[in-house]
């Protein structure tokens, strides 16, 4: 588990530990036999660890007072698991890991680090596939391109983390939900527990320039994240020695491990040779490694409100 994690779950059974001494105190103002009680179990757990007591007799007396401690409980219209140890996730016990000999991440932790994820790479829940509206396409033309968009992509989603064709380029002017189909699949990975990143490429290329001013490598999380998605190719600053490096590096040490990766332009072929020259462009569209789409048609925003 990250350290971010590892701390949200301390202060989870921390928070639990204090809500269940506040019940603890609760119940000995309202019955002082609860001390008692309390008392008496921790004496039989140490006659236990000094051997002064077998684990028959243990077991009995323990027993015993627990079920006096239920029977007083539910006198005072209390139920009667009140004073059992509070878990969030009872599964885990507020671990975040589950296993005995081989411990795995809880189902609470890997929805907790998908949350986390899914904010942290402005991955929204409304660009998804299961909220992909067709009646917004009045063309039929553009209508039928846009679900077998939907079809392959959703595919391509399925078989993440390694699709046949690691890599798939989304080519088209502007509104025609290029940035839509992009979100659904870092939605769709997110969701099966594939590691995502979901930027602009301008957001990318402002990494890299604060990682140098902090004499730090801002490259390296799109280098290595499971799944890559790229959005607005061509619409980030071209920064000398920059821009067109920080592209090349990525596109060519994630395709070295097959590392999936969507990216996103309005520009054509044409547009991006012209932008990225032959060595980075011809990476983008290596029919090998690459699935090409282009989408065509109306410009929905202009259209819908």
């Amino acid at each position: 588990m990250t350290n971010e994690l590892q701390r949200y779950y301390s202060d989870l059974r921390e928070k639990n530990l204090r809500l269940h001494e506040a019940r603890v105190a609760e119940c000995d103002r309202m019955s002082p036999r609860f001390r008692s009680l309390q008392k008496e179990r921790a004496l039989v757990f140490r006659q236990l660890s000094r051997g002064k007591l077998n684990t028959a007799a243990a077991k009995s007396r323990i027993g015993a007072i627990s079920a006096e401690e239920k029977t007083t409980l539910i006198a005072l219209g209390l139920p009667a698991n009140y004073l059992e140890p509070i878990y969030t996730c009872p599964k885990c016990m507020d671990t975040g890991e589950v296993g005995d000999l081989l411990k795995k991440p809880c189902a609470c932790a890997l929805k907790r680090m998908q949350e986390t994820e899914r904010t942290g790479s402005r991955i929204n829940d409304r660009e998804t596939f299961a909220a992909f509206d067709e009646s917004l396409y009045t063309d039929s033309e553009q209508k039928r391109q846009a679900l077998g968009m939907r079809r392959f992509s959703e595919r391509y989603a399925a078989a993440l983390p390694a699709p046949e064709k690691p890599n798939l380029l989304i080519l088209g002017q502007s509104g025609l939900g290029k940035s839509y189909f992009g979100n659904a699949i870092a939605h769709a990975a997110i969701e099966k527990g594939v590691r995502t990143i979901k930027a602009t490429a301008y957001q990318c290329i402002q990494s890299v320039l604060d990682g140098i001013d902090r004499r730090e490598e801002g490259i390296a999380p799109y280098l290595r994240v499971p799944l890559l998605v790229l959005d607005d190719l061509g619409t980030e600053a071209m920064m000398p020695n920059v821009t067109v490096e920080t592209v090349f590096r990525i596109l060519n040490e994630r395709a070295a491990d097959r590392l999936p990766t969507v990216l996103i332009s309005n520009l054509d072929r044409e547009g991006l040779f012209e932008r990225y020259g032959e060595r980075v462009a011809s990476r983008m569209i290596d029919g090998s490694l690459t699935s090409i789409v282009v989408l065509q048609g109306e410009n929905l925003r202009t259209r819908v409100r």
